[in-house]
């Protein structure tokens, strides 16, 4: 691992701008013969925001050692405002994915899989990011990714420039009351991963659209489909509920986030090499200037066995999942629905409403759900369940209440 530049003179001729973000300019330059990139923020910080930002920095410091997280230089002042360094990486996720197109599957696993550690660990550590989004995911010059510009203090003291930057990876409690938190954070990693898996933000510009109509979207919309053929169902439903727009029906911690990108991890590594065939190297990707190790278990989506490998032994047939929701119970201001299922279920509740959008709430391993309704209006409900051992989404028949019609 690279170690984060410490403080040093900047050696002349070796300042180069980078970039603006919403309140700071970054630059690379050279300190004590180690090229790092500079962030200079619009303003100087008091001393509660300094001792946080210090208090902070030692967590992250100390997590780096094992995890994929970039921590900066103690803050230093300049010309009445205060600046980081931290290691010079070679480029962001935005700008790979910008590059490259969409990233393969199993790299998107992996990258998944350590950002999240990186977050459960700060989080147990007190430290919330307040900004996850691609353009703080960095990749070193070894080619590792890695989760920079940890900072609430720092967020919370420097006024933005522009509120609207960056508004396609804010969670809607931040966009509306400035909640930077574990959720929020969640949410953040949720985006950087759609946009590892399409291309594009969950809520892309378009065109002439205000930015008030985009806002609407976040707080109302549920994200498109990644319509990939070759994202399994399982990773796509996780993003989704990474998403949700109301915190209390996101997935709830990163932690939760580690375990299921685990497992299916663990179930694309092919066990044990057998004699004949030792089990497949680490592939390299180049990534400006640098390499990305990606393991052989998470390329294996797309590798056949090889011809003279037994084929693997057939399982044994599976009774098929059913899952009924019952008839919907009107109470006026809200609506009580049931289900049953033949297998432990992951839930999600659709609720639509007659003329209107589809809402998309999360109940989780419940068999029940009150849902709150305008008591005027006619709906129909349905309930989508996904298992977490198998890439399938089973939905019940649509049921509906005040004589709405169902398609």
């Amino acid at each position: 691992m690279g170690r984060p530049a410490a403080g040093g003179v900047r050696d002349p001729m070796t300042f180069e701008f980078l970039g603006r973000g919403p309140f700071a300019v970054v630059n690379a330059t050279t300190v004590s013969g180690h090229p790092v990139a500079e962030k200079t923020f619009d303003k100087s910080f008091d001393r509660r925001t300094l001792s946080v930002i210090k208090r902070d920095r030692d967590k992250l410091a100390q997590l780096a050692a094992t995890l994929p997280i970039l921590p900066s230089g103690p803050p230093e002042l300049r010309d009445k405002k205060h600046l980081v360094r931290m290691e010079l990486c070679a480029e962001s996720l935005t700008a790979r994915v910008r590059r490259t197109g969409a990233l393969e599957v199993g790299e998107v696993l992996e990258l998944g899989y350590g950002l999240a550690r990186a977050l459960t660990a700060a989080h147990a550590s007190g430290v919330p990011h307040g900004g996850v989004s691609p353009n703080n995911v960095l990749y070193r010059r070894s080619g590792q990714a890695v989760l920079s510009d940890f900072g609430v203090a720092i967020r919370q003291a420097v006024p933005r420039r522009d509120p609207l930057h960056g508004i396609e990876w804010m969670s809607p409690e931040t966009l509306q009351s400035g909640v930077l938190d574990e959720r929020a954070d969640v949410y953040g990693l949720g985006t950087l991963l759609y946009f590892a898996l399409t291309g594009d933000s969950p809520y892309p510009k378009r065109i002439g659209e205000s930015p008030l109509d985009r806002i609407s979207r976040v707080f109302n919309e549920p994200i498109p489909a990644i319509s990939r053929p070759d994202v399994p169902i399982e990773l796509s439903t996780e993003v989704a509920r990474m998403l949700a727009p109301a915190a209390a029906h996101r997935t709830d911690k990163a932690a939760t986030v580690v375990a299921k990108l685990g497992r299916m991890l663990s179930r694309t590594d092919p066990g044990p090499p057998s004699p004949v065939h030792a089990r497949r190297p680490w592939i390299p990707y180049a990534v400006g200037g640098g390499v990305l190790a990606v393991s052989a278990a998470a390329v294996l989506w797309f590798l056949l066995p090889d011809a003279d490998q037994p084929a693997p032994r057939a399982a044994a047939p599976q009774a098929p999942v059913t899952l009924d929701l019952a008839d919907p119970v009107d109470q006026g201001s809200q609506i009580m629905l049931s289900w049953e299922s033949s297998r432990a279920l992951d839930v999600t509740v659709v609720v639509m409403p007659d003329g209107g959008k589809p809402d998309y709430q999360q109940a989780s391993r419940e068999t029940s759900a009150k849902v709150a309704v305008d008591p005027t209006r006619k709906y129909c409900f349905k309930v989508r369940g996904t298992n977490a051992g198998v890439a399938q989404i089973y939905e019940s028949k649509a049921k509906p209440v005040r004589g709405a019609v169902c398609r």
